[in-house]
């Protein structure tokens, strides 16, 4: 009986290790291995990703080289990162990035005015002024009216109708209407579909990522109802499929909480990086988290893996591997005690 009490005992953690694993098994854990981490817990995740990167020894060399092809937008980036993780610069690079930076300035404010640069958005001599004069006239209802105009006019002339910068006009006017329902505010909606316009006619959007929105913005159009639409006396659902439509207003919203996160420079930048719905809506989670710093987060750590530190274990997960690995150790534990015990006996015996 003390024989059958003692391996009962001896049994016992292993016995509640292995029955809490089978329990866990049952939840199936490594069906969705991977959750995503919270708004606070990614931009935890994201500082101290940059904070093991960014060194003397990775920011100095870039700075150099940013210094000698004049290029304004990285010089301004790795400043603000030297000035954010007190980092020296090499005093000559920092003189000559000076000049850079006044002579281009010095460009700027001698370029077209804002009014020609909100009219032809190739006559935009910097993001910055684009970002300021041609993306508001782009997100107002003039520039949908204007969009829906060119198309109107190219239909009836037989021209070729361009079905992207229409979607996006009718998404733009439907969010005015508060029609298009897609998870965002109308004027979140409204702000992304000018700011895929800008980016598409500044030639920001990646041929993916302009297939899909193209592919999205295949809409049936009532033409012979778009006067009437004009004129206040049709609703959108009218003139086109507004269930289709909000497809593409999803997009254009994930678009939007990026701009209202960072700025509309740095949304015109980013949107390099996108190469599907999907990674619009995972890059709109990130400003949500980085806010102003998303650009210099992605230029530093790279699109990859700014999306792989959006996941992490689940809990489940994590429970279910260290109860495996726990019990993997206790069965080793115990086979090497018994054998140990096994030697002994036989030991003890020829002694």
């Amino acid at each position: 009986m003390r024989r059958w009490l003692r391996l009962a005992l001896a049994l016992s953690p292993f016995g509640l290790t292995a029955m809490t694993f089978v329990w866990l098994m049952t939840t199936n854990p490594f069906v969705a291995p991977f959750v995503a981490r919270g708004t606070d817990q990614l931009a935890i995740t994201l500082e101290r990703e940059m904070a093991r990167t960014v060194n003397p020894e990775w920011l100095v060399p870039r700075f150099q080289d940013a210094v000698a092809a004049k290029d304004l937008d990285r010089i301004e980036l790795h400043i603000d990162l030297a000035q954010a993780y007190q980092i020296p610069l090499p005093p000559e690079t920092l003189t000559l990035a000076g000049d850079i930076v006044a002579a281009q300035s010095g460009f700027v404010a001698n370029s077209l005015s804002c009014a020609q640069c909100a009219v032809d958005i190739s006559s935009c001599r910097s993001i910055a002024q684009l970002g300021a004069c041609a993306v508001p006239f782009e997100v107002s209802p003039a520039g949908d009216l204007n969009a829906l105009r060119r198309a109107g006019v190219n239909y009836a002339t037989g021209a070729e109708v361009d079905e992207l910068d229409l979607g996006l006009a009718l998404v733009g006017l439907g969010a005015t209407a508060a029609i298009v329902v897609s998870g965002g505010t109308s004027g979140t909606i409204k702000l992304g579909a000018g700011l895929i316009r800008t980016a598409r006619r500044l030639g920001s959007l990646t041929p993916d990522f302009a297939r899909i929105l193209g592919g999205a913005a295949r809409l049936p159009v009532n033409w012979s109802r778009v006067p009437a639409y004009l004129g206040g006396r049709a609703p959108l659902d009218e003139i086109t499929d507004t269930v289709q439509l909000a497809r593409l207003g999803a997009i254009a919203a994930d678009l939007g909480r990026l701009r209202r996160n960072t700025d509309t420079a740095q949304a015109l930048v980013l949107m390099r990086h996108i190469d599907s719905a999907e990674d619009a809506a995972r890059l709109a989670r990130v400003s949500d988290a980085a806010g102003p710093n998303t650009r210099r987060i992605m230029q530093v750590l790279g699109k990859s893996r700014v999306f792989r530190a959006m996941v992490r274990l689940s809990d489940a997960t994590i429970g279910a591997l260290a109860f495996g690995y726990a019990l993997i150790v206790q069965i080793l534990v115990f086979c090497g005690q018994q054998c140990g015990n096994l030697c002994l006996r036989r030991l003890r015996r020829l002694i």
